[in-house]
């Protein structure tokens, strides 16, 4: 169930809800934390649910030592009320058998909040989750699914190939120049994604 931060529920009606697919290179989530990072989308909420494997971090978007600190968990959702735009970002795997119970809570979020429709950002292959079993989840409800075809490794180049389709459907981002090319649209990288490959070995085995 979809949990607000503060008393009140959002009014999301009418809104685009973005949302990754688990999928190969966790391309989806990249794509997510891009925009959640370059719009700086104020998190709203998150979904209490047994259905993820469940984890806890810190703020993977931060920007200050103030904020570096708050924690961050395996579903939560943000949004940009200018571009009526909500995200959901999701951070670890779904439990055995728990997939369609998670899609049919996040159906009915879906529609009790009125959504306008739900756009998939994924890769070629699905884990947990096909991208046949959410057109069968969603079919109520305008949708679309953006998949880009990759492989394992540096899945960076790959999030932002996505996203700048993304942004070429929905005019999200105006390019800084009228050259539209990747180069000119200014995406920001989460300050998280310094560690998503290590540490680096440290000086002292050499």
């Amino acid at each position: 169930m979809f949990v607000p931060y503060g008393e009140s529920v959002p009014d999301l009606a009418g809104f685009t809800l973005l949302m990754p697919a688990v999928s190969v290179g966790n391309v989806g989530q990249l794509a997510i934390d891009l925009m959640i990072s370059t719009l700086n989308m104020c998190k709203i909420g998150y979904f209490y649910t047994d259905c993820l494997v469940p984890m806890v971090g810190n703020n993977p978007y931060a920007t200050s030592e103030e904020n570096s600190t708050e924690l961050s968990i395996n579903a939560e959702v943000y949004s940009l009320p200018s571009k009526k735009l909500v995200a959901l970002q999701l951070r670890s795997i779904f439990i055995k058998y728990k997939s369609k119970p998670f899609c049919e809570k996040l159906l009915s979020w879906v529609k009790s909040s009125n959504l306008a429709k739900v756009i998939v950002l994924s890769s070629s292959h699905s884990y947990h989750r096909n991208d046949l079993q959410l057109r069968s989840c969603f079919k109520e409800i305008p949708m679309a699914v953006l998949l880009k075809f990759v492989s394992e490794g540096d899945n960076i180049p790959d999030a932002l190939g996505l996203v700048e389709y993304l942004n070429e459907w929905l005019q999200i981002i105006k390019p800084r120049c009228d050259d539209r090319t990747a180069s000119a649209l200014p995406w920001k990288m989460p300050t998280s994604w310094r560690l998503l490959f290590g540490s680096g070995l440290p000086p002292a085995l050499f």
